[in-house]
Parts: structure tokens; sequence; C-alpha cells
């Protein structure tokens, strides 16, 4: 048994689906399906059932990933232990986050961290809430600021609330208002996220609870995008408060539950350098920084 066949049959029981499986390993289809052949015929057991090019987890497989998922990890933990120990520089923290907190969050969180520790710096990543994710698993960030998850692999611990403000041209009826209920949006067109995005789900509950079924007129997977879209004055929006108004107005609202959780990540078990755990400690400590008001519409 190789950790290239295991590594393999991680993916492949993440994805479930023979193609997109061995894209994103770099591999050709036979090379990743012999591979699994030969665990498979090492084990004795069937690990998949093979339905076309998509493939479901045996239950027998199940029950095997959980023990590769932790052996794996293990042993690219104790590779990036190894490593940074030869490492000239310990002082570097991989911190991925959401990008709607890149304006005022994240910079306020690295400067007061570095009053306390100045040798200490950043490489940033920044990408949605599956984009961070990814990037644990990857280990191109060792921390991420991210929404809440349940993803069991992760160690996600909540240091505050993100509101959900809404945003209007300049030119807007509504744009001399500090706040409004959301009813008031009825009929306005909506530049909204894409499907699959996870605020979006939260945004139409909110629409719903409000008796507000949306005319969205133009939808994006990024907020920049939809803060343009709504600076032009082709429509309305409901967007994570960022701290900066990107040229539309910004107004408060006023309906019960709109705000997410914000928390700190990081793959469960995973070592940490001693600059990593000191700035997840700042952190979680530091929640008295009061974060919603570094993302205060205002």
């Amino acid at each position: 048994m190789e950790l290239l066949q295991l590594e393999y049959f991680r993916v492949l029981g993440r994805v479930q689906h023979v193609t997109r499986a061995a894209e994103r390993l770099g591999i050709a289809q036979p090379t990743l399906s012999r591979a699994i052949g030969r665990l498979e015929a090492e084990l004795g057991v069937p690990l998949f059932e093979r339905r076309g090019r998509s493939v479901v987890l045996s239950e027998q497989g199940a029950a095997f990933l959980t023990y590769v998922e932790r052996s794996l990890d293990e042993i690219g933990n104790g590779r990036m232990h190894v490593a940074r120990m030869q490492s000239a520089d310990e002082n570097v923290i991989a911190l991925g986050f959401l990008r709607t907190l890149g304006p005022r969050l994240v910079p306020d969180l690295a400067r007061r961290f570095n009053l306390e520790h100045p040798n200490v710096r950043f490489d940033y990543g920044e990408a949605g809430r599956d984009g961070l994710l990814q990037r644990l698993y990857d280990g191109q960030s060792t921390l991420c600021i991210t929404v809440r998850t349940d993803d069991a692999r992760v160690d996600w611990r909540p240091i505050g609330k993100q509101d959900l403000v809404v945003i209007v041209p300049p030119d807007h009826r509504l744009a001399k208002r500090k706040s409004l209920a959301l009813s008031e949006l009825a009929n306005e067109p909506f530049a909204m996220f894409r499907e699959g995005i996870p605020v979006r789900r939260q945004i139409l509950d909110l629409l719903a609870a409000a008796g507000v079924q949306p005319n969205v007129a133009s939808e994006s997977a990024q907020s920049g995008s939809i803060f343009g879209l709504v600076s032009a004055g082709s429509a309305v929006s409901i967007v994570p408060a960022t701290g900066s108004s990107h040229d539309c107005v910004t107004l408060t609202i006023e309906d019960a539950g709109a705000a997410r959780d914000i928390g700190i990540a990081h793959i469960s078990g995973r070592y940490l350098s001693p600059a990593e755990f000191a700035f997840r400690s700042f952190v979680l400590r530091d929640t008295a920084l009061d974060t919603r008001a570094l993302l205060s519409a205002n």
C-alpha cells in the first residue's frame, strides 16, 4: 500500500467522480482507476460502487476513508513541521480570509498583532468560503478567517459577527436613509450573488421572511462586481458589510438575523508554528476588539 494510492483514494472519495478527481490530481483517468483497483485488490473489498464516471463510496470505502484522512493529515502535519524546523523563517503566517474582510478587519488584526510580534509577517490569500477550505486542505493557508463551517476536519472558533447591509445607488429614493426594513425593497431590481455562494441562501431567507420575492436583474460570484452594478444605478443589493461603501450608499437592515458568524479556522490537529499559534490565540483573546465595529456599514 503506497502513499500515492492513498492520496488518490482520498481525492476520489471526496469528489466521487473519476474525471474530476483525475483532473484535480493531474493524472490520466486510467492511472487513477488502476491505482484504486490495486488498492481494492490488496484490501479484498470494493471501495466504490461504479456509476459511469461517477462513483459512490461503499460501506467499506467510507469506513476506510476516515482512517486514510487521519493518516495522511498526520503525515502532512509531520512533513510541514520538519520543513519548518529547517526553514530560516518560521515567522510567516499563511492567512486566508474572506474577500469582504479585506478592507478593514484583517488589516486591523494584523496591525494590532504586529505591535506585539513585530518580526512576524503575513502571506495572505483571499477567497470565498469553499475556496478557503480548499486552501486549508492543500496547505496554502494554515489559518483562515471565514464564516462558520461544520466540516469535521476543521477547527472553527467564532470571533464575531459581520452585518449584512443593503446597498443602493447614490441617487436612489432610499439613499438619504440610514436604515430600512427589507419589505421596502419589494419590486426593486436586485444584483444577487450567484447560486452556490453561501451568503445567497441567507439573503433569500431574509427576504422571504420579509415577504419579498426579489426581482433578480443580475448575478455575480464577486462582491466587487455587485458593488459596481449597484453604483452604476442598475440595481440594489444585500451584501456583507465591508466597512467601505465602494461609491454606493449603505443602509443598515432593521430586520432580525441580518448578520453572519465569522471565526478563525485551521485543520484539526495540524501543526501550527509558534507565530501561527500566537496569532490564533491573539484573535480569540481579542474578540473584545469589537469585530462588528470593524465591519460596520459606515
